[in-house]
């Protein structure tokens, strides 16, 4: 624990799930809580303790080294603090340790975020000025909003209009506890393409005029039925991308 407190650049929840998995350890940065019980201890949400752990993971401040896609049942992945890296943090200048991969989030342009934590942030039309930054608009416009959506009836609102209201009102488009999240962690469909399903999501619905009661579990469906045949799945392994999903990655990057 005094190895993360002086040598973790970060803070915040990070270093909050940091330090739990310190706890947990032997002296070698060894552990095995499973989410729940990193949740439980960090007084976090299963969703957010899972992504904030993969984020230490990306960054290389933690690494798996057991039962990366599951083992027998109630096993639970085993993780060890890289150490190493740690010092080298300790070590280092302040800005020679920042966090070189962060976990993708996507926004609402379809673009990866710098933190999974974020979510679908409401700037549709214009950039971020931050990927962590929700936007906002001034209160009369947020007002307005909020009455055009309030008096529309179930099923009567477009993606656009979905999107517009999300923005106005500072609201994720897709919140952190979403149910999409987990299922693919679950699954082994990793961030980057949730970002490249959401990207092909919204440009299929922006330009029409279809209109949906919960946007949010349409897109949940486009996830868990592959749509767009982004990624397909073997037996033990993670998602890979198809060749579709390779060409709309790379048209997204």
């Amino acid at each position: 624990m005094t190895r993360v407190w002086e040598g973790f650049p970060g803070g915040g929840t990070e270093l909050l799930a940091l330090l739990a998995l310190a706890d947990w350890s032997d002296d070698d940065g060894r552990c095995y809580p499973s989410i729940p019980a990193i949740a439980g201890k960090t007084r976090l949400s299963t969703s957010q303790a899972r992504r904030i752990v993969h984020k230490l993971i990306s960054e290389a401040f933690v690494s798996v080294v057991g039962n990366e896609y599951g083992g027998p049942p109630g096993a639970t992945r085993q993780y060890r603090i890289n150490l190493d890296r740690l010092t080298a943090c300790m070590d280092a200048t302040p800005t020679a340790c920042t966090h070189a991969s962060p976990t993708a989030g996507v926004d609402a342009r379809g673009t990866a975020s710098t933190d999974a934590r974020d979510g679908l942030h409401g700037c549709a039309e214009t950039a971020c000025t931050h990927a962590s930054q929700t936007v906002s608009e001034p209160s009369d416009n947020r007002q307005d909003v909020a009455q055009a959506r309030s008096s529309r009836k179930p099923g009567t609102e477009t993606l656009r209009q979905f999107i517009a209201a999300c923005k106005a009102s500072s609201e994720k488009i897709i919140p952190d506890d979403d149910p999409v999240f987990d299922y693919a962690d679950k699954v082994g469909i990793d961030q980057e393409m949730v970002v490249v399903c959401w990207r092909e999501f919204r440009d299929a619905y922006l330009p029409s005029k279809k209109t949906q009661a919960d946007w949010r579990a349409h897109f949940r469906n486009a996830v868990r039925r592959n749509w767009y045949k982004l990624w397909y799945l073997k037996d033990g392994e993670p998602a890979a991308w198809t060749t579709a999903g390779e060409q709309a990655r790379r048209a997204a990057a």
